[in-house]
């Protein structure tokens, strides 16, 4: 008689988020299953039961990540249900606060000190990098929108003049920032890291860019 697998405190956690999500969204197991195998990681229906249910020892990465993407859920609220306990067992042998344990999961919880060349200091220059992008995105919309209404400002009046020093100044900060954004990804570079791709609305830095053939 084979003994039935005894699940952690972390697939406990995970099954019961992935529960709810499923819930959530009116999934049934069998579509569940059927997203995760059409994303290359087969897990059955009575698998994904088994999750839910506690009736597995362990998850694999794949298949956290597979559930994670169908069920539109951040890994890191699949692992650690923040909110909800003050501390949790994220390993047999480790308690932590919750927070402190998605900071882990997410990579946050390693940033200091991070030598160059480290995958700490890899992943912190990716979110500068995506913090610059979200700078550069704000102050560039906001210039434009300034603008706009300058422009539709009678000529020669108050608030013509006043629209005009805002959005002129609003222009000024967006350039700031775009120069910044453009900083960054020359020494992601440099480090011979390839940052993300521009999104659209951003697509004319690229046009500064010296990226080598």
């Amino acid at each position: 008689m084979t003994n039935a697998p005894v699940p952690t405190a972390l697939t406990l956690r995970v099954g019961e988020a992935v529960r709810a999500a499923r819930t959530d969204l009116g999934l049934s197991a069998p579509e569940v299953a059927k997203r995760c195998a059409d994303l290359g990681v087969p897990i059955p229906p009575t698998g994904i039961n088994k999750i839910e249910n506690g009736g597995r020892g362990s998850l694999k990465v794949e298949e956290a990540l597979a559930l994670a993407v169908v069920l539109q859920v951040p890994l890191a609220s699949l692992l650690v249900p923040l909110g909800t306990d003050a501390t949790i067992e994220l390993l047999p042998n480790l308690r932590i606060s919750s927070w402190e344990a998605v900071r882990v999961v997410t990579g946050e919880g390693f940033m200091e000190d991070a030598p160059e060349g480290s995958p700490r200091f890899t992943l912190a220059m990716f979110r500068e990098h995506e913090v610059d992008v979200q700078t550069a995105t704000i102050s560039t919309r906001a210039a434009r929108d300034w603008r706009a209404q300058a422009g539709t400002s009678f000529i020669g009046s108050d608030r013509y003049d006043q629209l005009n020093r805002q959005a002129a100044e609003m222009e000024r900060i967006a350039r700031e920032d775009c120069r910044r954004l453009l900083a960054t990804r020359q020494r992601m570079r440099d480090l011979d890291l390839h940052p993300a791709p521009l999104p659209d609305h951003l697509a004319f830095i690229a046009q500064e860019e010296e990226v080598p053939d």
